[in-house]
């Protein structure tokens, strides 16, 4: 057997900056406080390794197959990474397939290499029974849409964190996620914790698309990313492991200087002359980065590492266990409890309008359903047996679903109060109608979106055009290129409005670079969003308000745009929504403020100081209290809309006044005192 010798960590992380698996960086990472200096996480792992890697034997004459339960703990947001179980076990067919050398491509291995590929006599299969002693599929589910998001350098945001392991030496506990993260370039397929590792993060983590041949499976993978990764579970290193002054603890796999990318079989690449004798790389090895087309062969060498740690109880001799196999039942085919579960068939649509239908989806998973109910409360009809039932709403309010599914061995139940939001078909706020975001209930009735890294819609409480608020698209360079965030207003009636109508609003923007700009759209839509028309689109010049600078934000009136959109054509409408898009460039911020739809852009009176004026509240309901702690003299309270129409008057005759609201809708409106030739004004926000 080879003595280890590695390169300096420094090395490793070289190769990792466009690295494919993150088990290097992961495994360094839980033993870095136990590293002496110079030393790295492998050269550590060998050293309180105490195994025996027996290649006397005469391993093709080694015919009986180990069998290893396995549990798959999907986590989600009810999107693409939620995979089917039909993909899971097509996963299972491509590893058993690798792992016995039964794999389609097995002849592609080069001649020079064929005489050393392995037959690892290993088979996995999905646990039939939990650690609970309830039958399984083995395969849970777990929403989630923040650890979905797998950060493996933060504890904390792990999956592991979400969905605790599985008793590690009865199952291979695989997490399978919508994304990795890490602070390093590349994308990270998928990691593996080495044997020898704590008990609860023991197992492998890997992106959904990666998963299998089908579904939502990446085709160039091939399904060989978990065959990589299981590699690594087992104890199997990197051939390029500290380049060619390194080596995988493995005699007959040559070193390599860096990974394998693409497929360079056909070339007979060598790129280490420090072996001897001299070999070509062996690119098509799975443990390598190839392609997955072009991976196809562990060798007898490996094999003889891998029957180590099998053969050891401290590492991974309890999982093929005899015993193990009766534990979890992997050779048994019983029948589970299926787990109700279910969400919304469009997730984009979780809001309606009186009198439309919503679409849900059955995503219950764990057995098969010989029985289901659903119970739509305010719904009709009001129950259903169908998998993915189309419900009309007629009435508005916010509603409950439930879901009872059930077989031979029992039924659960899943229910989601405040599920189905249906709005009624007249908005409640009627035109002109103003939003300047000042208090704190003001986008209340908004929907914002935003990702998962703070990327979207917010309101922003230090930055405003007329006040200190305003909603604000968050962007920056980390932004997903081309991500489009969305901000809905609430509903308004302009139907009655009888003066040209507009939409007016204030915007800022600056780019970060000069060679790109983010982009806004504004939309509109009078059927709950169910589909919406784009009205204006703002980029470059006509969006732009101040100078390039890397995460600008606006610092006074002249850094602000004005903007005036026509909405005659939906001057008969009683419920119009308008929406604001803006598509990421991966540059600066967008910020938007004053919105107002009427005939004249939103706008208040100068404040005079001489004479001070408290309201109380702000917003109000059915009256409000104005006050002063001056002298009092003659004079007048003015309530105006926003296109400057009188509605309200009202003589002052004390320090203190109560004013009677109850017959303004809810609304933005001015509120002005005037008196010995001074004005006074603010904004009033009328919310019942």
């Amino acid at each position: 057997m080879k003595k280890l010798i590695y390169a300096i960590f420094s090395i490793l992380i070289t190769f990792m900056a466009s690295a494919q698996c993150g088990t290097d960086e992961y495994n360094h990472n839980l033993v870095k406080d136990k590293l002496s200096e110079g030393q790295n996480y492998a050269e550590y792992l060998e050293s309180i390794y105490d195994i025996k890697y027996d290649e006397s034997v005469d391993l093709k004459t080694k015919k009986a197959t180990r069998t290893i339960p396995v549990v798959f703990h999907v986590i989600h947001a009810y999107g693409d990474e939620n995979i089917s179980k039909a993909q899971i076990e097509d996963q299972l067919r491509v590893v058993n397939e690798d792992f016995q050398r039964q794999n389609a491509d097995a002849s592609n291995t080069r001649d020079f290499f064929k005489s050393r590929a392995a037959n690892f006599n290993i088979e996995f299969k999905l646990a039939r029974i939990a650690p609970d002693g309830f039958y399984t599929e083995g395969i849970t589910r777990t929403y989630d849409p923040v650890n979905m998001i797998e950060n493996y350098e933060d504890g904390s945001s792990e999956a592991k964190s979400t969905v605790s392991a599985w008793d590690r030496s009865r199952y291979l506990n695989i997490w399978v996620v919508k994304r990795i993260e890490s602070s390093r370039s590349g994308t990270i397929l998928g990691y593996a914790q080495l044997p020898g590792g704590p008990a609860s993060t023991d197992g492998i983590v890997m992106i959904h698309d990666r998963v299998g041949t089908i579904g939502t499976a990446n085709s160039s993978g091939k399904g060989r990313t978990l065959t990589h990764e299981i590699g690594h579970w087992l104890g199997l290193y990197h051939p390029f492991q500290g380049g060619c002054s390194g080596s995988d603890g493995v005699d007959d796999t040559p070193p390599v200087a860096e990974a394998s990318y693409g497929c360079t079989a056909s070339q007979n690449p060598n790129t280490c002359n420090t072996d001897f004798p001299n070999e070509i790389d062996m690119v098509e090895n799975y443990m390598d980065y190839a392609n997955g087309s072009c991976m196809n062969a562990f060798t007898n060498g490996q094999l003889a590492r891998v029957n180590g740690f099998l053969a050891s109880n401290q590492y991974r001799a309890r999982n093929i266990a005899s015993s193990n196999l009766v534990a979890t039942g992997v050779n048994t085919n019983p029948v589970s409890i299926p787990k109700a579960d279910f969400w919304y068939d469009d997730p984009d649509k979780k809001v309606i309008c009186a009198g439309q239908s919503m679409k849900f989806k059955d995503f219950s998973y764990n057995g098969d359903i010989t029985q289901r109910t659903w119970k739509f409360e305010g719904g009709t009809p009001a129950t259903s047996s169908a998998v993915n039932p189309e419900i009309v709403y007629n009435t508005p309010g916010v509603y409950k679903v439930e879901l009872d599914v059930a077989n031979s061995a029992g039924g659960t139940t899943a229910s989601q109060i405040l599920f189905v939001t249906v709005l009624p078909n007249v908005a409640e706020s009627k035109a002109p109608f103003g939003q300047d975001f000042e208090s704190n209930t003001s986008v209340n009735s908004w929907q914002f979106e935003r990702d998962l890294e703070g990327n979207g819609w917010e309101r922003n409480t230090l930055i405003g055009y007329s006040g200190n608020n305003s909603i604000m698209a968050y962007v920056d360079e980390n932004t997903p290129q081309s991500l489009r965030m969305k901000a809905i207003s609430k509903a308004v009636d302009v139907s009655e409005y009888e003066v040209p109508l507009n939409l007016h609003f204030k915007y800022a923007y600056a780019r970060r670079v000069s060679s790109a700009s983010e982009i806004l759209l504004v939309l509109g839509s009078v059927d709950c969003g169910q589909s919406w028309a784009t009205l204006k689109a703002y980029n470059s010049t006509n969006l732009v308000t101040g100078p390039v600078s890397p995460n600008w934000v606006p610092q006074s009136k002249s850094d602000w745009g004005r903007a005036s959109i026509s909405l005659s054509k939906y001057k008969d409408e009683t419920n119009l929504f308008l929406r604001f898009d803006v598509i990421s460039q991966q540059g600066n911020s967008v910020f938007i403020d004053d919105i107002n739809i009427g005939e004249f852009a939103l706008s208040t009176p100068e404040l005079y100081h001489e004479q001070a004026w408290k309201v109380i509240p702000n917003p109000a309901q059915n009256s409000f209290i104005i006050k002063t702690e001056n002298n009092t003299p003659e004079g007048k309270i003015l309530v105006r809309d926003l296109t400057g129409r009188l509605l309200l008057e009202k003589q002052i005759n004390s320090e203190q006044m109560t004013v009677n609201s109850s017959g303004l809708p809810n609304g933005l409106y001015i509120l002005s005192v005037m008196n010995e030739n001074k004005l006074w004004s603010s904004k009033l926000i009328i919310s019942k």
